[in-house]
Parts: structure tokens; sequence; C-alpha cells
């Protein structure tokens, strides 16, 4: 029988830190030269196709070498291996994007992401799946294809209001959970070689997926493959813009192999038969998240549309791009200053959660176990390892009270407004929050 992870004493996580050893490993990498958006690599400066050329894809930001961030490591494990984070922009579609690539295998074969372990990410899907069986009319005659099912939170939610669904998972561990959820799951990657096997859907969904797609015109192909002509893809992604304007560099990291804007996501779509037709935007789901709708046919784009793409053409422009790539190492630095402060003063200080993008933030400004003692976490697959590069022990949230921290350094800052809520206690007690987005800034009751 499986050990509690609750369980585990204080005094066992210390001893199995200082006798865990760690290397680094050197793994391959390729690198995609052209754009994944347009597929240019480069293009004359001049009119005339002897001209100069320029490359279409230029550097912008380097956050150094990272450790992956979803790959949390046992207390024995003997890989740590950092891998370059680049982003570059391309000058021709204005796609956002990293060009060099970790083997897929490297982070989707077992994953830690669990969808049902927020709150707020259950009710976000609840009602997801009641608009669009609303807007669409779905049946039991309909089947809903979700790419990147996870485990199954959304399929459930189609399920209960009579579609038939299937998911696509390729990570096992979490396929198995929603197979056992009652969520039929094909554990594989989404291309055209398993699309020919599938019947034609009415409705395709991709959340948070698109962004970890490295072939993203062959899975766009894919999806306008295996949709009815009356059918819908739906997919929701991080507005570039937000993540931009909110200084959020840890959403930079090694799965997120794009961050879009709407300007070269439509080219991308179009060349694919697929047209944007309308936008839901939703500025509370993981810091700012836009829902798009692509149709098979032709229709005018909404006002929301319209009107977030023209806010694009300063929000996530070249020179947005280049005055965020000044600002990150400078909110780094005031970051780790902070919380170097508190723990002069002899403040106790712990993480709360321990998502992907605490992998960037805490490596990136060196924020080590000599600051923070431990990070809590809810989700059972992470407790007891982990966090890349820097070592800080996973706990449960139980066992995290047993050893209360003065601050919480606010990890799993997207969902700010369920933790405060949800940890009234604490901040009544006298606890506090350091949120580091857009700003680092301390939060109390």
């Amino acid at each position: 029988m499986p050990v509690r992870r609750s369980s585990i004493r204080w005094e066992m996580v210390e001893i199995e830190l200082r006798g865990a050893q760690f290397r680094e490993a050197k793994h391959a990498m390729s690198s995609w030269l052209p754009c994944r958006g347009c597929g240019l690599s480069d293009f004359p400066l001049g009119g005339s196709p002897w001209s100069p050329r320029h490359r279409a894809m230029v550097p912008m930001v380097d956050l150094g070498n990272l450790p992956l961030a979803n790959r949390l490591l046992s207390v024995t494990s003997t890989s740590n291996a950092p891998y370059p984070l680049v982003v570059y922009y391309c000058h021709n579609c204005a796609l956002i994007q990293l060009a060099d690539l970790v083997p897929r295998t490297e982070m989707f074969t077992d994953y830690v992401y669990l969808t049902s372990a927020s709150k707020t990410m259950m009710e976000h899907f609840d009602r997801y799946a009641e608009g669009i069986t609303r807007r669409l009319d779905l049946t039991a005659k309909d089947r809903v294809l979700d790419v990147g099912s996870n485990d199954g939170t959304l399929l459930k939610a189609f399920q209960r209001r009579g579609a038939r669904v299937l998911g696509i998972e390729p990570a096992r561990n979490v396929a198995s959970i929603a197979e056992a959820a009652g969520v039929p799951t094909l554990t594989n990657y989404f291309d055209l070689k398993l699309a020919k096997r599938l019947e034609k859907v009415r409705l395709v969904t991709a959340n948070n997926i698109l962004s970890h797609v490295g072939s993203l015109r062959d899975f766009l192909a894919t999806v306008a493959h295996v949709l009815r002509p009356n059918g819908l893809f739906v997919f929701e992604l991080p507005w570039v813009a937000d993540v931009l304007r909110n200084n959020s560099f840890d959403m930079i990291y090694h799965e997120h192999l794009s961050y879009f804007g709407l300007k070269p996501l439509t080219r991308a779509l179009r060349e694919e038969g697929l047209f944007l037709v309308d936008l839901e935007y939703y500025p509370s789901i993981h810091g700012g998240t836009f829902r798009g709708f692509a149709s098979p046919s032709f229709e005018e784009p909404s006002h929301l549309v319209k009107e977030m793409s023209a806010r694009e053409e300063k929000e996530a422009d070249f020179w947005a791009l280049r005055d965020f790539s000044e600002r990150v190492p400078k909110l780094a630095h005031h970051l780790r200053d902070m919380l170097l402060s508190l723990k002069k003063e002899g403040k106790r200080i712990a993480g709360y959660g321990a998502p992907a993008k605490a992998t960037i933030l805490l490596n990136y400004c060196g924020i080590g176990r000599d600051i923070l003692d431990y990070a809590s976490d809810t989700t059972p697959l992470k407790q007891g390892k982990l966090i890349p590069g820097v070592k800080i022990p996973v706990v449960s949230p139980e066992l995290a009270r047993t050893k209360p921290p003065d601050y919480y350094l606010l990890l799993a800052w997207n969902f700010r407004q369920e933790i405060l809520a949800k940890e009234r206690e604490f901040l009544d007690k006298g606890g506090r929050f350091v949120v580091p987005f857009p700003q680092p800034e301390f939060v109390d009751s």
C-alpha cells in the first residue's frame, strides 16, 4: 500500500535531502530553424529576391540554461539536466517562440500537472462545457475530441451533458486517471496517422496545448482533417500580451514552444483551412487566457477578435518584447533581495504551490533552500519530490501546517484569488504572502 505523502516526517525529508546525490546530464536537443508559424527562416530586405537576406527569427530573451519545469525529481534522482531557454521573435509573422527543442519524451511521458487539482479550473471547465454544448446544440450523436485531455476534467463535464467523448493524452500516468474515471482516452500524440483512424467529430478542444506543439502547422492540419464540415475547433491559450505586460517570465519554459498573439495564430490557422471567428477572454485564468473559436468555413471575425488584434499591435510587438527582456532581470533581482531581507530578519519563508512555472522563477532568480524551506502543494503526484535545480522539497498542505512559515512566496500566482480566500486563517494569524508579479509585493489580511 502506498505511503501517504502527508505522513512523511520532517526529519525524514531532511535526511533524504542530505543523502541525495545529483549530477547534470547532457541530452540531445534539436533546433527549429524556420518559424513554426509562417515557415520562414529568412527573407529579402529589398523588393528583389536577389536582395540581401535577413533572418526572420531573432533571439530576444535569454533566461540561460534551466531545468525542465514539470520534471520534478525524486530525492534519489541522478538527473537534473538544464537546457537552453531562449525566446525568439519572427519578424515576418510576429510569432514569439522557442527554437531549441527538448525531446517530447523527456517532458510528456510522465506528467505531474492535474487539471482537477484546482477548484478554479474545475469550475472554469464546467462552464466551458455548458457554453459550448449550448452554442453547438450538442447531443448524444455528437463526439467531442479533447487533445491533451489530462485527467479528463473537461470531458467529464461534456459527458454530464450527454455528449460522447474521447481524450488524447500522451502522459500515461495522467491518462490512466482519466480512464479510471470513465473517460475514454488514447495514450498517443495527436497526429495525422492517428486522426485517420478516428471518426469525424463535431468539436475538437485543445486547452493550453497549442503552446506545446512543435509542428504547429501539421497539428492544425490534423485538426482540420478530423473536423466535420459543421464542426468547431475550440482552444485556450495564455495571451502573450498579458505575459509581457505582467512581466510573468515564469510562463516561459521548455514545454511552451510558442507564445501566441492573434496575428500569427490567425495566419497559421487560415493557411491550414481554419478561420478564427470568435474569442472569449478570461483575465483571471492562468494570468490571462483567451478562448478561440475556429471554423472550417469562413465567417466575419467577431468584434472582440478585431479589438484584441488591434491591442496587440503595441502590446505584443518587437518593442514590447524588447522592453520585457530588459525588465525581467531587474524584477528577478528585486524579488530575491526582498526575500533575502526577510531571511536576515529571521523570517521563515516557504513556497505556495509547485507549478511548472515555479521551476523557472526559482532557478532564474537564484531562490534555493537557503531562502525557501519547502513548497506546499495539494497535488499528490508532486508531494515528496523536489523542484528541479533548486531542489526544494514539495510537501502536502497538511505537513506544511505543522511547520508554518511567516511568509509564503506565491508560486501559483495565477490562482491568487482562490488561494488568498482559502488561506484566510493564515493571513488572519499574521501570515503574509509575497506575490511576484507584475511587481513583487506583500499581501496581508
